[in-house]
C-alpha cells in the first residue's frame, strides 16, 4: 500500500517524534510503499502494518 511521505511525517509529529519526522522527510521517497519500506518505517517508529489493517499510520 502506498502513502504520501507527508502522512508519515504528520504521524510522527503527532506522536511527539520530531527527530524521526525530520529523518522521514530526508530519507523517504515522496510516495512510500509500506511493504517495500517496512523496515525503514519501523526504524522511524511507524507500524507499517497499521495502514493495511484499515487504520491510519500508527506510531509505535
Amino acid at each position: 500500500m502506498n502513502v504520501d511521505r507527508s502522512h508519515v511525517v504528520q504521524a510522527l509529529h503527532a506522536g511527539g517524534r520530531p527527530d524521526q519526522a525530520r529523518r522521514a522527510e530526508e530519507e523517504l521517497d515522496v510516495e512510500v510503499d509500506t511493504v517495500r519500506d517496512a523496515d525503514r518505517l519501523r526504524d522511524l517508529g511507524i507500524d507499517p502494518d497499521s495502514r493495511a489493517q484499515g487504520g491510519g499510520l500508527a506510531v509505535r
